[in-house]
């Protein structure tokens, strides 16, 4: 008795799903560890607004008790 031939589509279909699957989870990996990084870098625009402020303070400009 040979060995019958109905599994090759499940076969296929079965290493199909697991490629699938295994792609998906090296992106959700790239997309957490590119979301890292991002939090990592510091932005100058924040740190530019953070200082404003400050020298505004220090130079007396926007003082409104007369």
């Amino acid at each position: 008795m040979g060995k019958p031939m109905y599994n090759f589509g499940k076969n296929a279909k079965e290493k199909a799903r697991q490629l699938k699957q295994i792609e998906k989870t090296q992106k959700r990996l790239a997309a957490k560890k590119q979301k890292t990084d991002m939090a990592n870098i510091p932005n100058k625009e924040s740190e530019i607004a953070e200082q404003k402020p400050e020298k505004d303070i220090a130079k007396g400009v926007g003082d409104t008790q007369t």
